[in-house]
């Protein structure tokens, strides 16, 4: 390449449009939760479901061993498993504990230091913003449900020697984490939206999941009324997974309902937060 005298010369590159534009923010979110202070601690809390079904997918191949004795009785098919993990009290609470780690910020300090002019005025829409701050709580949120449930599978493969997952049990392993994942997400944006200050969003997150467990508690104490369970967000979680993965959950009211109960409530998150970003662009 010649050496070229000092001035000024036209640039002779190629400008290509990216059909991933969403793609910087995606990149440097997931960067800003990994550096955040304490993110190893909540990193290994999230592993501890996986690693403590990884035991017992482990010693369900060796009875001899007996230990973890009851958790391998929930064990004895692939559906119990899956569906034992997913709806795990701790793996629920975990996700909602990402959910307030990853995204309780991402469009708060957006808000706090006026940035939607910065991002707007690049060849960005508004869903381009959204869908890049979507997948930064998803690519977490996913990392600690579905992919674990995924190493679970192999996991069984190695220990057992077969590959005996149902594809039935397999598809409801891939679906229900990310209808969970999209409903968090969903519910800590549009909660961030509302507010420059991310302590209160926290805050909002963990009233809405817990008073809405209180909530319903209180009015089936009341009326003595499975359908009230219909107000709780864990609930409603477990009941869904009954229904998807076909077991018992323990409550006497239908498991289909609970999956129509989070994905409309996920769409409505999804319409408000979109008119929030509108709002504050202007």
């Amino acid at each position: 390449m010649p050496i070229r005298e000092k001035g000024y010369y036209s640039w002779d590159g190629q400008l290509k449009e990216s059909h991933v534009k969403w793609l910087p923010i995606f990149l440097n979110g997931v960067v800003q939760v990994f550096n955040k202070k304490r993110s190893k601690l909540i990193f290994a809390f999230a592993s501890m479901p996986f690693l403590i079904f990884l035991a017992g997918v482990y010693f369900a191949t060796k009875p001899e061993l007996k230990m973890l004795t009851e958790i391998i009785q929930q064990l004895k098919t692939d559906t119990m498993l899956f569906y034992s993990f997913y709806t795990f009290g701790l793996l629920v609470f975990s996700m909602i504990v990402m959910s307030v780690f990853a995204g309780s910020d991402l469009i708060s300090a957006d808000m706090k230091f006026k940035s939607f002019t910065l991002y707007l005025s690049r060849p960005l829409s508004k869903m381009d913003y959204l869908m890049g701050k979507y997948s930064v709580v998803l690519f977490y949120l996913l990392l600690f449900s579905l992919a674990p449930g995924m190493l679970l599978i192999v996991a069984k493969l190695i220990f057992s020697g077969s590959f005996s997952v149902p594809i039935t049990v397999f598809l409801s392993s891939i679906l229900f984490p990310i209808v969970i994942a999209l409903f968090f997400s969903s519910l800590i944006l549009m909660l961030s939206s509302l507010t420059t200050n991310s302590k209160f969003v926290v805050v909002m997150f963990f009233g809405v999941v817990l008073g809405s467990n209180a909530v319903a508690q209180i009015f089936r104490e009341i009326f003595k009324n499975d359908q009230f369970y219909f107000l709780s967000i864990e609930k409603n979680i477990t009941n869904f997974g009954s229904f998807l993965f076909n077991t018992k959950s323990g409550l006497e009211i239908a498991g289909w309902p609970s999956g129509l109960i989070l994905t409309g409530v996920t769409v409505l998150l999804m319409t408000i937060l979109y008119f929030r970003i509108k709002k504050a662009e202007v």
